[in-house]
């Protein structure tokens, strides 16, 4: 506290007091403090005796005064300058590669004493440890918005302000930054980025600058921002105190679909050993399997789209998808179809929780079933082979489950 006597205005830092609180989107709770500018006044009034003989009653004045009423002493309070900036969700914003335009949010305080302006700056983090995941990778085109519709969520085209022009004492503010994550990014990556907040004079992009030396007759500036120690999320990487500054952390989780694509040829038969010990000579009909899986530890399901499989020329396709039991049925003729003739095509789904009947087999007609062969070219939609049902959209493979595609060929 600093006072100025002598009939000089005197001011002082005014300490927060216990009373009504004011919220406007904050995320706490804060005790009304006085404006700075306010001008605190008072006059004290003695009454005495002389010899028993009550006098006169003088008030007090800033200079001292021996009679009279006196004038009151005042002084203004000063600009405290203090904010809070947080990481809303407590959690890392979970994305996809690829995605653009990815948001996380923070909250912006004004815990001083008068109204301030802000501006901000975001960054990427290297390697810094965020949510207990290290940072592996960054995101592009980092964007800095402010919420102006006080709706809490971003809104292309809406919020179009990259800073805070004036924010009232005890006053809140969503501030969204925005990033594009790389398509390379892989399930569990993750980059953790950081968002500054710099306080500056109401209406304009200058930072407010700390009155130094004695207390002045105006209203001078104290930094007030206390400092911190990290948090266990890390979230709050520690606040340097009396900077004007505020610094949070925050972080875009991938979670991706694990795909793994695999094709294997098993001979089934060939025109002389039959089934026993077959081998790959002309004549011999080979199963293709294609597995397409979704690793169980991925982070998300994956819309299979189409899987399309040029034959060799040295083979022909088996529209029957036989099922050979001697060297005499081991020809797409002869054999006995695994379903029916004219379904070349099976298709299995394992580790899932689907209602529908799996395996299925599928014909070769560029139908709705999904399968479709159009010498050379086998092709089969997931999207209508693994039609929506129950929790799962069409073509979707969870994580821990497998499309397992069967068809055969016979060396020509």
């Amino acid at each position: 506290m600093s006072k100025k006597q002598g009939g000089i205005a005197s001011k002082l830092i005014y300490p927060a007091i216990f009373g009504a609180v004011m919220s406007l989107g904050a995320t706490g709770a804060y005790a009304a403090e006085t404006a700075s500018g306010t001008t605190i006044s008072n006059l004290a009034t003695l009454n005495y005796a002389v010899g028993g003989v009550n006098q006169t009653a003088i008030g007090s004045s800033a200079a001292g005064n021996t009679t009279g009423a006196g004038t009151a002493t005042t002084f203004v309070v000063d600009n405290k300058v203090n904010l809070t900036l947080i990481e809303t969700s407590t959690t890392p914003t979970s994305v996809v590669p690829g995605s653009t335009a990815q948001v996380t949010t923070f909250t912006l305080t004004n815990t001083g004493n008068t109204s301030q302006g802000y501006t901000f700056v975001a960054a990427n983090l290297t390697g810094t440890t965020v949510f207990t995941v290290a940072d592996t990778i960054d995101v592009s085109n980092l964007q800095v918005f402010v919420d102006s519709n006080g709706n809490g969520i971003y809104d292309a085209g809406v919020d179009t302000a990259t800073a805070v022009s004036s924010l009232a004492q005890n006053a809140s503010v969503k501030v969204f930054v925005l990033g594009d994550v790389p398509v390379s990014a892989t399930n569990g990556a993750q980059a953790a980025v950081s968002l500054t907040a710099t306080t500056t004079t109401v209406n304009t992009a200058t930072a407010v600058v700390e009155t130094t030396g004695a207390d002045t007759a105006g209203v001078d500036i104290v930094f007030a921002d206390p400092s911190t120690t990290a948090n266990a999320n890390n979230t709050d990487p520690g606040q340097v105190a009396r900077d004007a500054k505020a610094v949070a952390n925050d972080a875009y989780r991938v979670a991706s679909a694990v795909i793994s694509v695999q094709k294997t040829a098993t001979v089934l038969c060939d025109p002389f050993n039959g089934t026993t010990n077959p081998k790959n000579i002309p004549g011999a009909i080979i199963r293709w399997t294609i597995t397409v899986s979704n690793s169980a530890t991925a982070g998300a399901s994956a819309t299979l789209s189409q899987v399309a499989d040029a034959l060799d020329t040295n083979t022909t396709f088996d529209p029957n998808l036989v099922a050979p039991t001697s060297a005499a049925t081991c020809s797409s003729a002869s054999g006995t179809p695994e379903s029916a003739a004219g379904k070349g095509v099976k298709l299995d789904v394992t580790g899932d929780t689907r209602t529908g009947t799996y395996p299925k087999y599928l014909t070769n007609a560029a139908d709705s079933d999904g399968s479709t062969f159009s010498s050379p070219n086998e092709t089969v939609t997931y999207t209508q082979a693994m039609p929506a049902e129950g929790t799962y959209a069409a073509g979707e493979l969870k994580p821990g489950e497998a499309a397992v595609v069967y068809f055969n060929v016979t060396i020509n």
